[in-house]
This record gives C-alpha cells, structure tokens and sequence, in this order.
C-alpha cells in the first residue's frame, strides 16, 4: 500500500474526536465506524500538539482510517441505479473534518465529503438528491405525455408517498412518488398514463381495467405489468430502502 495512492482519495487531517482522560499517561488512537478517529490523550496534554502527533502517526492513522472507510463505503451504495431515467450515478466517498456535503460531478457522478462514517446522514443526503433529480424529470416527462395522449392536468407534485406510486384529485392534480425513478421505464410510464387517465375516470380505474381505451393503447403489455409493480412494491417500500 502506497502512501501517496491512499491521500489522493483521503482528506488530511481525517475527521477525530478527542477525549482528554485523567489516567491516560501516553497519547491512543482508535477507529470505529460509529466516532471515527478517537485520540485519547492525558488530562494535562495540550491540544496544541495534536497536529504533530497527527503526522507523527500518519502512517498508522491512514491505514486504520481507510479499513473503516472501505466498510463504510461497502454498506453504503457506490452506485444508484436510476432506471427510469436510464442512467445510473456513481457515488465516491471522502472523509474530512467538515459539514457533510454533496458535489455533483460530470458523467453521472457525486461526491459525498464530510463525516461519511454517520451513515444514517450520508443516507438522508442521497436521498434528498434523488427526490431534486426525480422532481425535475418526472414532472417534464409526465407533462409530454400528457400532450401526446391528450390528457392535461391541473399540475404535478413529487412526494415520498408510502404506500402509492401516484395518485390524481378531483381537480386533476397528480402526485408521483419519486421513487418512480428506480422503475424500469415502461412501469414508470404505465404509472403516469394510469394518473392521467384518472383525470377522466376518477373512480373504479384499477392497474389491469381495460374499460379505459388510454391504457389499453397507450401501455404495452398492459396486463403483464400487474406481477412486476407487486414486486418492485416490496422492494422500494420495505424499510431501509431510498
């Protein structure tokens, strides 16, 4: 393991804690993926040293640092797949003594900097990117097929609805749940036309009801669909899941 190949993708100094201990006679270092660098240092020690103990032991730190990263990086995903848009995002992560943030780069990538090993919060902050993604194009594409089958709408919202993929008011609004964006896209269609075709039958309109002449013709193996959406249902609403 090189030195150099292991700072390029490694903020200096990583992010640490310091716990001052009155029977601590020697500086400790310890990782973990819950508080990352931990230094325990002696009750006297002053913290003006710790930037020369710190390149004093980078050797070590580095080596350690990485170990819980790579584990980090393994429970957190390094690529999102988003099918319905037929693209997926590479996701890179680096850690540093900052406020956790997220940079988009080109080519489908993202950078998540920060305390990457408060997993729950890399989690949140990748969520909150996709429902920015998914509100930008699911609303462009619901609305060019609203024109193409001639089934407007009042307006369009993306929400994080639990239980529905989407769902359409008395006054034709529609919600679409964004994790739309994670369906093959000929599912995410059928979800949209369905919505739409609320906008002239309100009620008693079900995913496989062929009374509808906009579904029949507008959805390509309109009844086979009914056993896939059951089990991306499970999927993408089970717990722990985007």
């Amino acid at each position: 393991m090189i030195m150099n190949d292991i700072e390029t993708d490694m903020a200096w100094p990583p992010h640490y804690k310091i716990k001052k201990h009155r029977r601590a006679k020697n500086v400790k270092f310890r990782t973990s993926r819950a508080n990352g660098l931990e230094i325990t240092v002696p009750y006297r020690f002053n913290l003006k040293n710790i930037p020369s103990v710190l390149e004093e032991n980078k050797a070590w730190i580095v080596q350690h640092v990485r170990q819980w990263q790579n584990k980090i990086s393994a429970a957190l995903p390094d690529q999102i797949n988003l099918s319905g848009l037929e693209f997926s995002i590479s996701v890179h992560y680096i850690a540093s003594d900052t406020k956790l943030k997220l940079i988009e780069r080109p080519h489908h990538e993202i950078v998540v900097v920060g305390p990457i090993h408060e997993k729950e919060l890399c989690k949140k902050r990748l969520i909150s990117w996709i429902k920015k993604q998914s509100k930008i194009y699911l609303a462009a594409q619901l609305q060019a097929l609203s024109e193409k089958i001639k089934l407007p709408n009042s307006s369009v919202r993306v929400r994080d609805q639990q239980t529905l993929w989407g769902s359409c008011t008395v006054n034709k609004a529609i919600n679409l749940n964004y994790k739309l964006v994670f369906l093959p896209p000929m599912l995410m269609k059928h979800v949209m036309i369905h919505e739409l075709c609320h906008t002239v039958y309100l009620y008693l309109l079900t995913w496989n009801d062929s009374s509808s002449q906009h579904q029949v013709i507008w959805i390509t193996n309109f009844h086979s669909h009914r056993r896939t959406f059951s089990t991306f249902f499970l999927t993408y609403f089970s717990k722990g899941r985007f």
